[in-house]
């Protein structure tokens, strides 16, 4: 097989091993009461910071009506907290509570130890060592080239 192809097929592997954990991370949510929307929400406000409804709605396409009704579901289970913008008193911004925060940290965890390594499980120790050891000179070598 030709370089060419054997990149493009460990790149359609490594996607489409992100999509079934990221799947499966759907359904683990799940079992901790949130939405799809409410999962993605709370992952958003861990990367963003403290964005406003309609940086939220625009992030998911959807109406701010829309946006803002998740946002009170997550405020009613204490997830997320609404707060005026210290520069612009107009301004509503969106936090993740420590209690929001506490909750993604669990539900990745869970997603690690839970689909991840019941995969490993299946594997020998030496395959588990290669794949680790393969997969950190790929990220290596792909961070060089950003």
């Amino acid at each position: 097989m030709e370089l060419k192809e054997t990149s493009e097929m460990i790149a359609d592997y490594i996607k489409g091993c992100n999509d079934i954990i990221h799947k499966k991370g759907h359904k683990i949510a799940q079992e901790y009461g949130l939405t799809y929307d409410q999962f993605h929400i709370l992952i958003f406000l861990c990367k963003k910071g403290t964005p406003t409804i309609n940086e939220i709605s625009s992030k998911f396409s959807r109406a701010q009506n829309t946006i803002s009704e998740k946002i009170s579901r997550l405020e009613e289970k204490e997830l997320v907290k609404r707060v005026g913008d210290p520069e612009d008193r107009r301004i509503t911004r969106v936090i993740l509570t420590e209690k929001g925060l506490d909750l993604i940290q669990t539900i990745k965890r869970e997603r690690s130890t839970r689909v991840i390594y019941q995969a490993l499980e299946k594997m020998e120790g030496q395959e588990i060592e290669n794949l680790l050891i393969n997969l950190s000179k790929l990220y290596k070598y792909l961070r060089e080239e950003v």
